[in-house]
């Protein structure tokens, strides 16, 4: 098993350059790489019409390994497998890309015949996050099914009981402690506060306040705009934003107000702005 895993590990290693993945040569600068992973995340998400899930799966891979710089040097370093590899650097590379199992089946069970756990990550879309998940994963030379609860945020990780390396029984399993890793969305941004979009009033709204609504992936949320909200301006909704893991409930949905200027305005609109604006000026001396 060993050695079938290290030819598929090889060819995978020989096929699937990550910079020739993100369109890039060996020597291009950590910017150029986010650059390009960015313009072709784009281009092949696959909430667009053309949109390529594998595709999209393949470069989000590849920045990962790019982008972290320890994953970046076993990368670049990958010629040691030439004439007899380092078997701990092997182990180590295999590992971080999911093939802990043919490891672990080398080296034996651990006390009491229990299997290993299992380290791996996968990519998610920010609505996979939202709405929950189940996704395949491959596992070294098996492919497990996993599930993804709503709420899961970036790097966090999950521990999935049995899914590991297998032990001399069913209840002696080891785990996948899986890592979740957020793929970044155009629309929407998150931090520790909570859910973050974009959303343009018109300036009379801004001017005198009103009513808008809001779309937050299927959900119309009405708010009031308050009067004299300027641009740039951020307002806060209470349980409105993205689902808490584990829990039935939704953290806070921060708009961040964008005032859209007219431009097509009639000179007589234009002449009462005029007068509208001496009054202003004039009241305040």
């Amino acid at each position: 098993m060993f050695s079938c895993c290290l030819s598929l590990c090889t060819d995978i290693l020989e096929m699937k350059n990550p910079y020739h993945i993100l369109g890039l040569n060996e020597n291009a600068s950590d910017a150029e790489i986010k650059k390009a992973y960015r313009t072709l995340a784009k281009e092949h998400h696959p909430d667009k019409t053309q949109g390529d899930d594998t595709r999209f799966k393949e470069i989000a891979e590849a920045y990962d390994i790019l982008s972290d710089p320890q994953k970046k040097s076993q990368w670049q370093n990958r010629s040691r497998f030439g004439g007899g590899f380092d078997d701990q650097f092997f182990e180590e590379f295999l590992k971080n890309q999911g093939f802990s199992d043919a490891f672990n089946n080398r080296y034996g069970w651990g006390q009491n015949g229990k299997g290993q756990n299992v380290n791996a990550q996968i990519h998610i879309t920010l609505e996979d996050s939202y709405y929950g998940t189940t996704r395949e994963l491959r596992l070294g030379l098996r492919t497990v099914s996993v599930n993804i609860p709503k709420g899961v945020r970036h790097g966090q990780r999950l521990r999935l009981k049995g899914l590991g390396q297998k032990g001399m029984t069913e209840d002696l399993h080891g785990d996948l402690i899986l890592t979740i890793l957020v793929v970044e969305h155009s629309e929407y941004m998150m931090d520790n506060r909570g859910l973050h979009k974009m959303h343009t009033v018109d300036l009379f709204d801004a001017l005198l306040g009103g009513k808008s609504v809001i779309e937050v992936f299927d959900k119309k949320i009405s708010f009031t705009i308050p009067p004299g909200t300027q641009n740039g301006t951020m307002l806060r909704l209470q349980g409105k934003g993205f689902p808490i893991y584990n829990r039935e409930t939704f953290g806070d949905l921060y708009i961040n107000i964008m005032v859209n200027l007219p431009n097509d305005l009639t000179e007589e609109e234009t002449e009462l702005l005029k007068q509208v604006k001496e009054k202003i000026h004039e009241r305040k001396g």
